[in-house]
């Protein structure tokens, strides 16, 4: 008799509904719940090409394309007698899948994400948030793989996101509020699990602690990422989204989306603070980035952001339209932007206040950021 181990749970509802599963050699199953048998779970089960299963699990096809393009018919039964924590026992049928009245109904796709359970246990074990990110690229088809540089890549991006919804979330407080409450490292995460099984996941938590009340500031920054996500199904109401949120978070937002499409990959996180009751967390599958990075990508402006500086100007190129202006925050330097102000007749160690437009140009493997500053208008302060 032939026997498979629980490898991954990949939709779970009151118990493992689908998981993935392998056999003695390591072939690759995928295992669906069907009408329970004397109280205990049985499950139809059929061997599954790893890249056709890769592609389930980004959502690229849903679970009844997944059962009928494969490229054995076998398919099995089995009960869960002892339940998942043994091999699973499993008998070959002999009519084909396709008469069966087991097989799932057309549209079910992973939508949902697939680590609830885990993430709301590991914030209460470590008593922190913890953010649980599972990717899907070409190389974690066969096994829990990525490739470093697509790793420290979509790790930045992620970062950086955070850092930028964070700022959007605080800039909704009054001063006194945000005086209060801000923490330099909020938007910090560290690595806890580099390598979680599964497809491959990784599993980080709050850099900071939360307060006394359990509460951590980076959950303010998650429900804005939340929000953002919400939508990614439908791109008119993600870019209506996306334009709340005009300018560095809607830049990083679409450069994560650009690099789910470059790398090929899915992407699913769920987070939880501990005194949460169930975790939260979205889905955006690779046919789903592509439109929507694409519709991001026409619209003008939406990474532009406005930045007021007042400081005492060092320096001021009438031909290259360069500039350079001493604040109490730091040095910051910048052009003029196209068809706008002049620097002619600035005085030099004046103290002005100008109106810029911060852009971010590109972002670094490294996750630095690099931004230009283009000035729209000013006046003397």
């Amino acid at each position: 008799m032939k026997t498979i181990r629980h490898a991954a749970t990949l939709f779970y509802y009151d118990g493992p509904q689908v998981f993935e599963g392998r056999d003695e050699i390591g072939g690759h199953y995928i295992a669906v719940m069907v009408q329970p048998s004397d109280g205990r779970e049985g499950y139809l089960a059929a061997g599954v090409e790893p890249e056709q299963l890769r592609q389930f699990r980004t959502g690229m096809i849903d679970l009844r394309s997944l059962l009928l393009k494969r490229a054995q018919p076998e398919w099995y039964l089995g009960t869960a007698q002892q339940g998942l924590n043994q091999p699973l026992p499993i008998l070959l049928q002999d009519t084909p899948l396709e008469d069966s009245p087991y097989l799932p109904e057309p549209g079910f796709v992973l939508h949902d994400h697939p680590t609830t359970v885990e993430t709301l246990q590991t914030a209460r074990e470590r008593q922190n948030l913890v953010l649980d990110v599972a990717v899907e690229p070409p190389e974690a088809a066969q096994e829990n793989r990525i490739h470093v540089p697509t790793l420290v890549e979509l790790l930045a991006h992620l970062q950086n996101m955070l850092k930028h919804a964070y700022a959007s979330a605080l800039r909704a407080l009054t001063e006194s509020q945000r005086r209060t409450i801000y923490r330099l490292d909020a938007h910090l995460l560290d690595v806890i699990v580099p390598a979680a099984p599964g497809s491959f996941r990784i599993v980080l938590e709050a850099a900071s602690r939360p307060d006394l009340f359990g509460h951590n500031e980076l959950a303010r920054a998650l429900d804005i990422v939340d929000d953002l996500f919400e939508n990614v199904a439908d791109p008119p109401k993600a870019l209506e989204t996306a334009k709340v949120h005009r300018g560095h978070l809607a830049s990083s937002y679409l450069r994560l989306l650009q690099f789910l499409v470059k790398s090929d990959s899915g992407f699913r996180y769920s987070w939880a603070e501990p005194q949460f009751v169930e975790s939260r967390g979205r889905t955006v599958t690779r046919a789903e980035a592509a439109p929507l990075a694409d519709l991001l990508a026409t619209v003008s402006n939406l990474a532009a952001q406005s930045v007021v500086l007042v400081g005492a100007l060092k320096k001021a190129d009438v031909d290259s339209g360069t500039w350079r202006l001493a604040t109490h925050e730091g040095n910051f330097s910048g052009k003029t932007r196209a068809g706008g102000p002049t620097l002619a007749g600035l005085r030099l160690e004046s103290n002005y206040r100008f109106t810029c437009i911060e852009e971010i140009a590109e972002l670094e493997v490294s996750g630095r950021e690099q931004r230009s500053l283009l000035l729209t208008e000013y006046e003397p302060a």
